[in-house]
């Protein structure tokens, strides 16, 4: 019975610091590489053989490949060499073909997180490391895999295939003993292989310590590709190389894979369409072009930050058309129309018209259903009072954006890039310049582009979206409605919204409003959090980049959202924890994400529920956070929907 426990009991470690606890009494820790202090970041190792096949474009290269090392194996009871292998190859092309194999190898290992760790505290406590590994691949190769994976300082690698001895048969680790002079009860060695690493190891005399090959969780997991598969792999594989919090690490895990996918497209569409020009507009544009920066930093595009808003572009185009109809074009899509957000949307400041607010019998806080809205008659001419201020302040500030526009070389064929969601602040800057006579020929790239962009198209458009696109195909799904502002808190730049723009020391700089992140002079615990989500997914890119192969992957924009599709569609508690509470500012309101008033104040405050929930910009999260449940709740939010 002792024996089968001991049996049962092997491969499992909970955590690196119970496996440091087996291991710290002894001298000589040896280590596997495979599968040990590195991860492939392909589903089985003769995956690579597989990628060689595509990259290769020979049909039939995978089975060949196997079947050469097996003709290999068969002719000697010693390990093989990778050129052993492909000498069983009828081909002129064997040195490209084993150049081939070992870069995508370097490409798809990855560290080990929890072993390497194991491995640096051996080297913190000076145990003597040693690499022992039963492998075809030359040590030069594994040495400079070891290095790029941060993996130095031990005392020798040995590599059964140039020692012709090896683990499986026992005599590899004779050989270890024997030349360092060290005694097996001083010795343990860690690997994932029951025979080779555990087994005959304890033969040798040496203790052992068998490892999962299930350390890191995605083994379980299901992914629809080869590609996605990797992907994943590859982000739990080197997410715990950095110290990041929860928030830099769902930056890391979920949005980096997003930007990164984003930032590819726009430059793939800069490529496609021969635009040497762009402009990330703020505010979302920044930390899209940080990225873009990051991936693409010598490229022959012209990259510029255009500090504009959907106000700043907005006001002033109204002198040209203020009426009430061409207002609702502009105000926010939401289904209730806040009366502080039509005058945001037009340029004043409702605490300015409390004398004209108390003639119609209105409150600053009062809303407007969108379906009836064109039906308020007191409203209609309450905002026809207005109009003279709307010209006499668009007019203004229409003469310094054409200084700004100017200033900034915005002429020509050029592409804009933004966060969406229906092309409003391309219309205004398309309607200033065309106003203007300045040629123009802009592409407009957006995260996605909503149902409702046929509202701006009273000038025509060239606009295309990365994740949805409703503009180009009728059939799309809005993928972050349940979501939006949770899904646009990322993408905040750290300043305020632009205003307008004035002249200082002859150039005109954009006005910005107050932080609304900022308060008394410090960050909220928003603008601290924001900030590690991006830095992680920044950090995200900047791994990234150094893999030859997943950089030259086609990854769609599906795969790549899932991780923040999770987590606003099908939100955990831990979500609910990590967002819920955040405060969101948009349009004049200011909102938290999802904070729903208990489920018993609304049994009896039916209209009370409906206004929170139409308020609320994570309407998944505030179902999930009401009921607390796991139900279905993206589905519950889309039959909701009905009833707009």
């Amino acid at each position: 019975m002792k024996k089968i426990k001991e049996i049962l009991d092997i491969g499992k470690i909970d955590s690196e610091e119970e496996l440091f606890k087996k291991i710290d009494n002894y001298e000589y820790v040896s280590f596997d590489i495979f599968d040990t202090l590195l991860k492939r970041i392909v589903k089985e190792p003769s995956d690579v053989f597989r990628i060689m096949e595509d990259k290769l474009k020979r049909p039939g290269f995978y089975s060949a490949r196997i079947n050469a090392e097996n003709i290999a194996r068969n002719n000697t009871s010693a390990e093989v060499t990778i050129n052993d292998i492909y000498d069983n190859f009828n081909t002129d092309q064997k040195e490209e073909y084993i150049d081939l194999e070992q870069s995508i190898e370097k490409d798809v290992l990855v560290c080990n997180p929890m072993m390497v760790n194991v491995y640096r505290k051996c080297i913190e406590k000076h145990k003597k490391v040693y690499i022992i590994s039963d492998m075809y691949l030359p040590s030069t190769f594994l040495k400079e895999v070891l290095r790029n994976n941060g993996i130095t300082q031990y005392e020798k690698l040995y590599v059964s295939c140039e020692l012709g001895k090896t683990k499986a048969k026992g005599d590899l680790f004779d050989l270890y003993l024997e030349e360092n002079n060290i005694s097996p009860k001083n010795a343990v060695h860690i690997g994932d292989s029951w025979k080779s690493d555990y087994v005959n190891a304890k033969k040798s005399g040496i203790s052992a310590v068998h490892i999962p090959r299930v350390i890191i969780g995605y083994e379980t997991e299901k992914y629809k590709t080869r590609s996605e598969y990797m992907l994943q792999k590859f982000i739990k594989s080197t997410v715990e190389n950095n110290k990041f919090d929860e928030y830099g690490t769902f930056g890391y895990q979920k949005f980096g894979p997003f930007l990164w996918g984003y930032v590819r497209w726009i430059h793939n569409q800069l490529k496609k369409e021969k635009i040497k020009k762009v402009y990330f507009f703020s505010r979302d544009g920044y930390i899209m072009m940080k990225a873009y920066q990051k991936l693409y930093p010598n490229n022959d595009v012209d990259v510029h930050y255009l500090e504009v808003s959907r106000r700043s572009l907005r006001i002033p185009t109204l002198w040209m058309d203020c009426s009430f109809d061409n207002m609702l074009t502009m105000v926010s899509p939401s289904k209730r129309i806040a009366l502080a957000s039509i005058f945001d949307c037009v340029g004043l400041c409702i605490d300015d018209y409390q004398n004209l607010l108390n003639k119609y019998k209105f409150n600053v806080k009062v809303t407007f259903d969108r379906n009836n809205i064109k039906h308020e008659s007191e409203l209609r001419k309450m905002y026809s009072e207005l109009k003279e201020d709307i010209i006499n302040n668009s007019k203004l500030e229409y003469d310094k954006l054409i200084q700004y526009l100017k200033q900034e070389n915005v002429i020509g064929k050029f592409a804009i890039v933004d966060i969406g969601w229906s092309g409003g602040m391309q219309r205004f800057l398309k309607k200033t310049l065309d106003t203007l006579n300045i040629k123009n020929n802009i592409y407009g790239y957006y995260i996605g582009i909503a149902d409702y962009y046929t509202r701006n198209m009273s000038v025509p458009l060239n606009m295309r979206g990365y994740l949805f696109d409703f503009k180009n195909n009728s059939n799309e799904i809005d993928k972050r409605s349940s979501f939006v502002g949770l899904f646009e808190t990322l993408f905040l730049e750290q300043g305020g919204s632009v205003k307008n723009y004035s002249q200082k020391d002859n150039k005109i700089v954009a006005e910005r409003y107050e932080y609304e992140y900022m308060k008394n002079g410090k960050p909220t615990s928003e603008l601290t959090k924001v900030r590690a989500v991006q830095e992680g997914a920044l950090q995200f890119i900047e791994t990234i980049k150094k893999n030859n192969f997943l950089s030259k992957e086609y990854f769609t924009p599906d795969e790549l959202y899932s991780g923040l599709r999770n987590t606003g569609q099908r939100p955990t508690i831990k979500d609910i924890q990590m967002f819920a509470d955040f405060n969101f500012y948009d349009e004049g309101e200011d909102v938290k994400l999802a904070n729903p008033k208990g489920l018993a104040f609304y049994i009896f405050h039916l209209g009370n529920l409906k206004n929170d929930f139409l308020s609320s910009r994570w309407k998944v999260g505030f179902l999930k956070r009401m009921f607390k449940f796991n139900l279905p709740y993206e589905n519950i939010y889309t039959w909701l929907l009905r009833f707009k």
